[in-house]
């Protein structure tokens, strides 16, 4: 591993300077004028003086930054602590960060004193569905003249987990799965006729069916009770796969698609009570039941490392459990819509396509 270290380069002011400065000693020494050897001196001074005294220690800089989980494309505000372990203090310092900021100008730090923390707050946006272990930073300046530019690349040990974006998906695919027996029953365990339908929230239970507007007038937490099968379980199949001679490349837009679908639908079947069988269908299938948060972001994380992969028949005994589910949900990510394991389920299965413009 190289040691990291400060890079020097001449900005477009010092490469001005530097040229007008060449050209004046030019004319000088065809000409042996005075003045314009004056001049070239007076053009050469700030491109010396820059170079003499430009901060080239910008690598014993330190970043800290916490683990964080984002959707590709939402805006979010990452607050960073920066430490300079140099003897002498760094001014004039603009921090960026290549993944997350594009488009985004450098944010200027305060002047960094030596082993202060200073707490940076950074406008970032990550585009790009991934799951990166070291956040990579951007550290420059130009002080004092800006004929010269310092940089330095710091990284950051820090979890960065971006999830699919969101897509939109049809209200009728949404409720293709729906119970109609199971209607909402309300039953008080409350005193007093105002509290009729709900009960008291527990701790270990699920946040999401808290009633709030009931819950911030009372000043205590409760919930409503549901009929029925508690919670029901629907199956989804997320099929990774290409179709047979699909050369590699194509498609990457409906597999992003596919994979925003995926998230969409299992947030929105467990916001209204489901649980939810997933079926990830690549090399080596594997099933996750998304019970509680903890299952969810084991979903989440494997969504955003997901990639597409070649096809490879499904063994029978691996659809067993979802034989047993009244419904399932067939995402086909790789663009293999005509799959035979999905052809033999059709009356229990609804098949969600990418819509792309």
């Amino acid at each position: 591993m190289a040691t990291p270290n400060s890079s020097l380069e001449l900005t477009a002011r010092g490469k001005v300077a530097l040229w007008l400065s060449a050209l004046a000693g030019g004319a000088s020494w065809l000409s042996d004028d005075a003045d314009a050897r004056v001049a070239a001196a007076m053009l050469a001074a700030p491109v010396v003086v820059d170079f003499v005294a430009k901060q080239r220690r910008l690598h014993l800089t330190s970043i800290r930054v916490a683990p964080r989980t984002t959707v590709a494309g939402a805006l979010y505000t990452e607050s960073v602590a920066v430490e300079h372990r140099g003897r002498r203090p760094l001014r004039h310092c603009r921090l960026h960060e290549p993944r997350c900021m594009r488009g985004e100008p450098p944010t200027l730090l305060p002047t960094l004193r030596p082993f202060e923390s200073q707490q940076v707050a950074l406008r970032q946006r990550s585009i790009v569905r991934s799951h990166v272990l070291e956040r990579v930073f951007v550290l420059e300046s130009q002080w004092p003249l800006g004929m010269f530019a310092s940089k330095s690349v710091v990284s950051s040990e820090a979890e960065l987990i971006t999830e699919p974006a969101r897509v939109l998906i049809r209200a009728e695919t949404l409720d293709a799965a729906a119970d109609a027996d199971v209607a909402p029953l309300e039953r008080s365990q409350l005193d007093g006729p105002e509290f009729y339908a709900l009960r008291e929230h527990s701790v270990e239970e699920d946040a999401r069916g808290v009633h709030a507007l009931r819950s911030a007038a009372i000043g205590t937490l409760v919930r409503r009770i549901t009929r029925g099968r508690t919670p029901r379980m629907v199956g989804v199949i997320l099929d990774l796969r290409r179709p047979p001679g699909t050369p590699r490349g194509r498609g990457i837009r409906r597999f992003e698609w596919s994979l925003g679908a995926c998230a969409t639908l299992v947030e929105e079947l467990h916001q209204r009570g489901s649980q939810v069988r997933v079926l990830l269908v690549d090399a080596e299938p594997e099933a996750i039941d998304i019970r509680g948060p903890a299952q969810k972001v084991e979903l989440m994380t494997t969504l955003s490392e997901a990639s597409l992969a070649t096809y490879a028949s499904i063994k029978r005994d691996q659809l067993a459990d979802l034989d047993a589910l009244t419904h399932c949900y067939w995402i086909p990510a790789g663009g293999f819509a005509n799959a035979p394991e999905l052809l033999a389920r059709a009356e229990h299965v609804t098949l969600i396509e990418a819509e792309l413009e």
